[in-house]
């Protein structure tokens, strides 16, 4: 392959199962041919993110993940996809490991809150508890002019139940138990719209999606932009 793009996964392996999924999906295609090329790196054993954010005596995933970035570099992927919310913690050692571009899920999906609610105003934020607590997503939220809004302690407990006992834990999507969270931060937090900001919630989502409740997918916004710069570089190469 000459180009292609690399998908760094395995944080979880059903998430980032679910992210492939949605990009072979979503592709234009009539036939094998016209589908992406990309190599997806399932590193389903690096350290737990929101575990070491939260306590940094807990293992260390950096070094793991600047050392993907490093090894896969030598490819020469068009650019990485980086599937798990949590790691963009690390963003900034990872992208500083090489030259070729990392997209950057938590920007992107807040970049596409206008396109689904064009009058919001207060932007909801679930995730692990590694994510909430470092706020990777808040400044992107401001920096488009909307307020971010954090779960309650009680809203994170569940979510943190549905992420790492149900879905972790079970591979089970608690569909009841995450509608009712949606229902909360609209109904107890008053948002305009929720950011999905676990791939655990996106695989939620893609397997519970009959609810009322705003949200922006971030793992489903990430495999779209991806599509479309991955067919942007084909469209070059054929010209």
């Amino acid at each position: 392959m000459n180009h292609f793009f690399t998908v760094l996964g395995g944080m979880g392996s059903l998430a980032t199962e679910s992210f492939v999924r949605l990009l072979n999906e979503r592709t234009p295609t009539n036939k094998d041919q016209d589908y992406l090329d990309y190599l997806v790196v399932n590193h389903s054993s690096i350290p737990d993110r929101s575990s070491y954010i939260l306590d940094h005596t807990q293992p260390n995933p950096t070094d793991q993940l600047v050392g993907d970035i490093k090894k896969y570099s030598q490819l020469n992927p068009d650019f990485f996809v980086l599937t798990c919310n949590s790691a963009h913690y690390f963003y900034q050692e990872m992208q500083a490991a090489t030259s070729i571009p990392i997209l950057h899920m938590p920007k992107l999906a807040v970049e596409e809150i206008n396109q689904i609610n064009p009058t919001a105003k207060k932007v909801g934020i679930l995730g692990t508890p590694g994510t909430i607590k470092t706020g990777i997503y808040d400044q992107f939220i401001i920096d488009q002019g909307y307020e971010p809004v954090h779960p309650t302690p009680e809203i994170l407990a569940e979510t943190e139940k549905l992420i790492f006992e149900d879905i972790k834990a079970k591979g089970d999507v608690d569909k009841d138990r995450y509608h009712n969270i949606l229902k909360q931060m609209q109904d107890t937090m008053h948002v305009d719209i929720t950011i999905l900001g676990c791939t655990e919630l996106s695989l939620a989502q893609e397997q519970a999606p009959d609810h009322p409740y705003l949200v922006a997918d971030a793992q489903s916004i990430l495999a779209d932009k991806t599509i479309e710069l991955a067919m942007r570089q084909q469209n070059k190469l054929s010209l």
